[in-house]
């Protein structure tokens, strides 16, 4: 666990200057990440979401109507995952609002995001700041 912990905040310290990102860097350290993941299922709202482990959602995580959770998912405290989505192999840092019928995939989303996306399907991308639709988002490929 504290291996993970301390990942995580490289991960953070990383994509934190987007202008000065290493792909490549920030690859090995995202799939050594995942590689790491533990189940930590038992702290979240919501009603039957499914999960194929591993997954591991910190504190007050609110989980959507047919929501699909991994594998290889971590979730960030205070975060809101809308109804129908799908997350797997992603880290999802805290203070997050992902919308409804989205699917992210390899995804990297920083703290403090809100994606108001609806029928979209990501991948391969660190999304930061706050969006309506997926041509305002700001997405850096990985």
């Amino acid at each position: 666990m504290e291996s993970m912990k301390k990942k995580i905040m490289e991960i953070e310290e990383i994509i934190n200057n987007p202008e000065n990102i290493k792909t490549v860097d920030l690859k090995i350290l995202f799939n050594s990440f995942l590689s790491e993941i533990k189940n930590r299922i038992a702290s979240y709202i919501g009603d039957y979401p499914t999960f194929i482990e591993p997954v591991f959602l910190e504190e007050n995580v609110k989980i959507g109507d047919d929501v699909l959770l991994g594998p290889n998912v971590y979730i960030g405290a205070n975060s809101e995952i809308g109804d129908y989505t799908e997350i797997s192999n992603s880290i999802v840092f805290e203070n997050v609002k992902i919308g409804e019928n989205l699917k992210l995939e390899n995804c990297i989303i920083t703290k403090n995001s809100t994606l108001n996306l609806r029928n979209s399907n990501l991948s391969n991308c660190i999304l930061m700041g706050s969006s309506d639709s997926e041509d305002e988002i700001m997405k850096i490929k990985f």
